[in-house]
This record gives structure tokens, sequence and C-alpha cells, in this order.
């Protein structure tokens, strides 16, 4: 499903009211982010395409033991086009040929051009803090500026993410999306507590890229 799809205004506006609570108890800015995917991984579609011309020469032999040779060249062909496509069109297929490795490697590139295209380095104390999930690999990524990279260890982040991968296999990744932001001010509040003269500097809205 096509994030744009994915969440109804009802469901944006459940998330943008989850990080202004949130940040009602901190100084922190938290700014949610899902994409589609982290790359377009192309060269997964020609691997699938290579795989499904193996399979339908195999099939074809097992039903045409003796066939012509255009025989083996339209089992070639067709079996291309179809792998090809079923990479291309189908995210359970293409997820399946992408390796941990790089399915890592690119959503956390992704994630990076997400915190400086929505602007999280220009708090002014540095405590911006990026919710990122990639639907197709099904990873997220949580960011955090250098002031809360300061006082808050990394592995803090972990629950979080647990929040959201589990809301994934549910099915409700917009509730996931709240108790996730919610946990973060939870966290935040105890080293960033709201100040006096605290102001809203980046939307809280969700976005979607």
């Amino acid at each position: 499903m096509k994030v744009e799809r994915l969440f109804t205004e009802a469901d944006a506006e459940r998330i943008a009211r989850a990080v202004r609570a949130a940040e009602q108890k901190t100084s922190g800015e938290i700014v949610p982010v899902v994409v589609d995917a982290s790359d377009h991984y192309t060269h997964v579609n020609f691997i699938g395409a290579t795989i499904g011309q193996i399979l339908f020469v195999g099939v074809g032999y097992l039903f045409v033991p003796e066939c012509a040779l255009w025989q083996l060249f339209l089992f070639q062909a067709v079996g291309y086009v179809t792998g090809y496509l079923a990479c291309r069109y189908v995210q359970a297929i293409k997820r399946l040929l992408i390796s941990d490795a790089t399915s890592e490697a690119c959503v956390y590139e992704r994630a990076l051009r997400a915190f400086y295209q929505h602007e999280l380095y220009r708090t002014r104390d540095r405590t911006g803090i990026l919710v990122f999930v990639s639907l197709l690999e099904r990873r997220v990524q949580i960011l955090a500026d250098s002031g809360i990279n300061a006082r808050v260890a990394p592995g803090t982040w972990d629950g979080v993410v647990g929040i959201i991968v589990e809301s994934i296999r549910k099915g409700d990744l917009c509730q996931g999306l709240c108790d996730a932001v919610g946990r973060c001010g939870e966290i935040l509040a105890q080293e960033f507590p709201r100040k006096a003269d605290d102001t809203d500097e980046l939307d809280n809205r969700l976005r979607l890229d």
C-alpha cells in the first residue's frame, strides 16, 4: 500500500496531537516521517528477472521436454519479464530479495536525508529527534540531534523502535506512531524538560515522503 493511502486525515491528526502532547513535557522536537521505501532497489528487479527466467525455463522443460529453440527463448522471455515485474510491483517479493545489510544501510541513509530535509538540526538546543519508518523494509530508524545524543544513550531508543515494529505486525501503524511519539516525549522530558520560554520550533504534522 502506498504511504499516502495508509493514513487517513483523522490518523494524521491523531499523530499530530500525540506530537503536541509529547512536546508539552519537553523542549525536544519530535518529527515523525513515513516513506514507501528507502531506495528503488533497481538491481533487485533484475535479480528477480533472472530468477523468473530460470524458473520458467525449468518448468518449460518439465512440460515440453523436447522443446524447440523458439520455445526455449519464449520461456526465457516470459520468465524474465514476469520476474522483473513481480519484483518491481509486489513488495513482499522484493523484500525477500533485499539483503539485511543492504536494507539497513539504505534505511539509515534515507533517514539521514529526512533529518536534514525537515531541518531537525535547526532547533535552538539541538534537541530534534526523527522517528523514521520505511514501509518496504519494515524498518524503523530513530535519529537524534547532537544535544540529545550528548545526554541520552543511543540504546535508549530501542524500545521506541520495538513499539513501531510491533504495530506494523499488527497492522496499526498509526497507533504505533502515537505510542512511540509519547514514549519519546517521556524519555526527553527526563533530560530536557520544557522551558518557560519554549516555542514549537518544528511543525507537529506527520510527514509522508
